[in-house]
């Protein structure tokens, strides 16, 4: 701890009682002190509290969230109590894509600030539309445009007015289409309390017998995005909706990749007639694998093995049909044990209840196995490692389902349905920008994109009512360093 210069003394705060200045890592940070009596020696015991805030010679004191929270909890004497504003979160996300407002400006030249200003609330909040309006005046967003309208009533009609604009969304969403990428197709339900034609009882894995919607996404796993969406009724099946949606999001070459519910003969045909490569996982009790192959215990079978993340995994690659496509399948050891093990231990727990007994699984010959179409003529392993890339993708539907989508359960109409998902959407655009720039900054492994936004909240926008203007809060070395490493510069003024 460095001497402190008598100016940055002369800036010590007053409103925290007595404090002390430490010089660490190139700044002079604030700490109130108290005094406790200790029995056990007979004199009071002098206790440093959390930092409050550090001082700068040219800012002053500068207070970080700790601080905030002191100044705002005491009763101050002054008339002008000081306005902050939840800033850090919003201003990361702004930085790392500014391509979304460039597109949004493009196709929604009168709504734009709406859109964006909507969709980092709900990113950075998680509100829905009855609580728009306060998330709105206590962040930033309201400094950038102050005049939008937020009222419940304002906010549901711009929403169901947006879900209308079916044209403008389509295009804004193919801007981020490019030609030859990877695409991986998957599908989602969330379940709904409205009652117009997109929400329908339909198939989802909880087995749950509530109206809902089928949201079918599309990701370019090279830009680690999503791209393209279509919100579906609840009925609808994915394989069902694939080639709609696969023709209106403008796919052009590369390569397309599915989930299990995809194939059909109908859909490989129009993806052979469209010229595109594919890779179309198949169902476990699928016939384009003979019931002798899961029989043969035997592993020379199999045409060859390659290593995954230290797992064995055996390949056998077979044409199928005269339109050049094949058949791969893969065993996967490993993975093939652990579900026999979860079999069996559900079996004893059942005993006897669901009509099987743990030696049952000498019948599950399938297990452990996985086969795929494609019209793709190449090593086993790249068609598997193709796929792998896919599971990135759970990351995105895990917090769409469970941070960004809830409030669409209650939408009371198709138009305010689909409005809600385009907000969604771009959320979910900004929340690919930050995990990017992670992965890119190698500190993916250190912080997840929800860790970022939780760290930025504590950034706060002040402006103390003396005429100086705004200031940012101080802020922790740790999240100093990841944003620096991730380049977004917090203090840069708009």
């Amino acid at each position: 701890m460095g001497m402190v210069p008598e100016s940055i003394k002369a800036l010590k705060p007053t409103q925290f009682g007595a404090c002390e200045i430490r010089f660490i890592g190139g700044y002079y940070y604030v700490y109130p002190v108290t005094s406790k009596w200790d029995a056990s020696k007979g004199r009071s015991q002098k206790k440093t509290l959390s930092s409050v805030g550090k001082i700068t010679e040219a800012d002053g004191f500068i207070p970080n969230a700790n601080g905030m929270r002191r100044i705002q909890g005491e009763r101050r004497a002054p008339d002008v109590a000081p306005m902050v504003k939840n800033y850090g979160a919003y201003e990361t996300l702004m930085q790392l894509s500014p391509e979304i407002e460039e597109r949004l400006r493009k196709h929604f030249p009168g709504t734009f600030r709406e859109i964006r200003t909507f969709s980092l609330l709900r990113l950075v909040d998680g509100v829905p539309a009855r609580l728009i309006r306060p998330a709105f005046m206590d962040s930033c967003m309201s400094d950038v445009c102050p005049d939008i309208a937020t009222s419940e009533a304002s906010v549901r009609r711009f929403i169901a007015d947006l879900g209308s604009m079916t044209m403008e969304s389509e295009s804004f969403m193919k801007d981020f289409m490019m030609r030859g990428t990877t695409l991986i197709f998957d599908g989602t339900s969330f379940f709904l309390k409205m009652k117009d034609s997109l929400s329908a009882k339909g198939y989802n894995p909880d087995h749950s017998k509530d109206p809902q919607a089928r949201l079918l996404y599309v990701f370019d796993r090279d830009s680690s995005k999503p791209v393209f969406y279509k919100v579906l009724q609840g009925s609808v099946v994915d394989k069902g909706a694939f080639i709609d949606v696969f023709r209106d999001c403008g796919a052009d070459g590369g390569i397309i990749i599915a989930d299990k519910g995809f194939y059909s003969k109908k859909n490989v045909s129009a993806l052979l007639e469209a010229d595109t490569r594919f890779i179309l996982p198949l169902q476990d009790n699928t016939t384009n694998v003979e019931d002798s192959f899961y029989e043969d215990n035997d592993d020379s079978k199999f045409d060859g093995v390659f290593s995954y993340k230290g797992r064995g995994i055996y390949y056998k690659k077979k044409k199928s049909g005269v339109n050049g496509n094949f058949i791969y399948t893969f065993r996967d050891s490993i993975r093939r044990d652990e579900m026999q093990g979860s079999f069996i231990e559900r079996a004893e727990k059942d005993c006897g209840e669901e009509g099987f007994a743990p030696m049952d699984v000498l019948k599950q010959k399938r297990m452990g196995h996985f086969s795929f179409c494609s019209n793709m003529d190449c090593e086993a392993k790249e068609i598997y490692l193709c796929y792998k890339g896919r599971w990135d993708i759970e990351e995105c539907f895990d917090y769409l389902k469970n941070s960004v989508y809830p409030g669409a359960s209650y939408a009371h109409n198709d138009a305010y349905l689909k409005g809600w998902a385009f907000l969604n959407h771009v959320s979910m655009l900004y929340f690919y920008g930050l995990l990017n720039a992670l992965r890119k900054s190698g500190m993916d492994d250190r912080y997840t994109a929800e860790d970022v936004i939780k760290l930025t909240k504590n950034i706060y926008k002040v402006d103390s009512g003396d005429g100086r203007g705004y200031q940012i809060s101080s802020v922790q070395k740790k999240t100093d360093d990841l944003l620096n490493a991730i380049k977004v510069d917090i203090l840069r003024k708009n």
